[in-house]
C-alpha cells in the first residue's frame, strides 16, 4: 500500500496574491504627511477620512480565509485517498476471502468509501468559494487603491487651491479664480470617490453572496441522509 491518506492533510499556506489588504490599500509610505488643507478637502469630498474608512471596511485576516480554502481542498483530497485506501484494501483480500464475514466487510467498507467520496465535491466547491472570496477581496482592494491614488492627487490640488484662496483672501480676484478652479477639481474628486464606493459595494455584495454559499455547502456536509458514515467500527462477526 502506498502513502497514508493522511499524508495529503498538509498545513495550508496562503499563496500570492493575498497580502495584508489594509496595508496594500493604504500604502502607508505613500499617504503620509497630509496637510490641514488636504484633510479639509477630503472631508468636503468624502464626508469622512477616506483612508480610515478603507482601513475599517477592508480590515480582516484575508490570508486566513485563503488558508481555509487550501485546508478544505486538502480535506477533499484526503477523502479521495481514504476512500481509495479502503477500496484497495478490500480488493487485496477479496480474491481469497469468502463467506459471511467477507460479505459483511465488503458491505461495510463499501458504504464507508461511498460516504467519504460523497463529501469530496462539496468540500472542493467550498474550498473554491473561500479562495475566490480571498482573491476577490484582493482585486477589489487593488481597484479601490487605484481610486485612492487618483483621489489623493485631486485632494492635494484642492488643498493647494484652498491654501492659495486663504492666502489671497485680501484681494478680490484671488478667491474668485481659486474658487472656480476648486469647484472643477471638487467635481472630479467626488466622481473618483463615487467610483471607489461603487467598487466597495460590489465587493460587499460578493461577500454577502459568499456567506450564503458557505452556509449552503456547510448544510450539505451536515446532511446525514446524504453523507451518513457508519455508526461504529467494523466488527468481524466471527470474533
Amino acid at each position: 500500500m502506498g502513502d497514508s491518506p493522511a499524508s495529503v492533510l498538509t498545513a495550508p499556506t496562503p499563496s500570492d496574491p493575498i497580502p495584508d489588504l489594509v496595508e496594500n490599500v493604504l500604502g502607508a509610505s505613500q499617504y503620509i504627511s497630509l496637510s490641514y488643507w488636504v484633510g479639509q478637502a477630503a472631508d468636503m469630498v468624502c464626508g469622512t477620512n477616506p483612508w480610515a474608512w478603507v482601513a475599517e471596511q477592508f480590515a480582516g485576516d484575508w490570508e486566513t480565509v485563503q488558508k481555509a480554502g487550501v485546508a478544505l481542498e486538502n480535506l477533499a483530497e484526503f477523502n479521495v485517498e481514504f476512500a481509495r485506501a479502503n477500496t484497495t484494501g478490500m480488493d487485496g483480500v477479496a480474491h481469497d476471502w469468502t463467506g459471511i464475514a467477507a460479505d459483511g466487510a465488503a458491505a461495510y467498507f463499501g458504504e464507508l468509501s461511498k460516504a467519504i467520496s460523497a463529501q469530496e465535491e462539496t468540500l472542493r466547491q467550498l474550498s473554491s468559494q473561500f479562495n475566490d472570496m480571498a482573491v476577490g477581496m484582493y482585486e477589489a482592494a487593488n481597484s479601490i487603491k487605484s481610486f485612492l491614488e487618483m483621489l489623493l492627487d485631486l485632494l492635494i490640488a484642492m488643498g493647494l487651491e484652498l491654501a492659495a484662496a486663504a492666502a489671497s483672501s485680501w484681494t478680490v480676484i484671488g478667491p474668485v479664480l481659486s474658487g472656480a478652479a476648486f469647484a472643477a477639481t471638487l467635481t472630479k474628486a467626488m466622481g473618483v470617490w463615487g467610483q471607489a464606493l461603487q467598487a466597495h459595494t460590489i465587493a460587499w455584495n460578493a461577500a454577502q453572496g459568499f456567506v450564503g454559499l458557505v452556509a449552503g455547502y456547510a448544510t450539505a456536509l451536515r446532511d446525514l441522509d446524504q453523507h451518513e458514515l457508519p455508526e461504529s467500527g467494523y466488527h468481524h462477526p466471527g470474533v
